[in-house]
């Protein structure tokens, strides 16, 4: 089982009291716990970050929050990388690739879900062109299962921003390998776990674990 190991951080004291608040509520997971953390920070977001006042962080918009993320990291050196991965269903199934090269920022990808990096604040027609490119299937988008910032990235110059989305295939036309991609299968949602050398968010465990629950 991967780990990850936070060496340390501050916030101001303020904020530390709303999350020793959170921490005695008590959580079913870590993801939950994170995302209250990190709804905390968005709403006081303006009063922390100067000249960041005329953001309108109550706004829930996926490409709001990622707009704000941005303006964060550009106060640094460090390149933020979106990329969208299509969870992508068909009769139980879901369809996973073999790169055919390594990963610039993730070096131990082999088998990954679809799809590519995001180009646009557009993400529904950014996956399904990604998707389209990678196994030559159009796609409906059907919603955002998760979105993490990738552990196996690693301390680089560049952070990657991972968001997941459930996909069903609009035709029964075969999936074939394409740009990148060396072989692609169909496979039941928990043997994902079997081909993967990088680690899946609590989300997106669960979205695969329930999906062969009810097939």
């Amino acid at each position: 089982m991967r780990k990850t190991k936070i060496v340390g951080f501050s916030i101001p004291p303020a904020l530390h009291r709303e999350f020793e608040a959170l921490i005695k509520k008590g959580h079913k997971t870590k993801s939950e716990f994170f995302r209250e953390v990190l709804a905390v920070y968005l709403k006081t977001l303006e009063s922390v970050v100067p000249g960041r006042e005329n953001i309108n962080v109550s706004e829930p918009d996926l490409a709001k929050a990622l707009k704000i993320y941005w303006n964060l990291r550009s106060l640094g050196d460090t390149e933020t990388i979106i990329v969208g991965l299509g969870l992508i269903v068909k009769d139980g199934k879901i369809l996973i690739g073999h790169r055919t090269e390594k990963d610039k920022w993730v070096e131990n990808l082999t088998w990954v879900f679809p799809g590519g990096r995001m180009n646009s604040l557009n993400f529904g027609e950014e996956i399904k062109k990604e998707i389209r490119k990678k196994t030559g299937l159009k796609v409906k988008v059907n919603s955002l299962v998760a979105a993490r910032v990738h552990p196996d990235a690693g301390f680089k110059t560049a952070q990657v921003v991972a968001l997941y989305f459930h996909c069903t295939p609009l035709s029964d036309k075969e999936a074939k390998p394409g740009e990148k991609m060396s072989e692609l299968k169909w496979v039941k949602p928990t043997d994902v776990f079997k081909h993967f050398t990088t680690s899946t968010c609590d989300e997106v465990t669960e979205f695969l674990t329930t999906l062969e629950k009810a097939s």
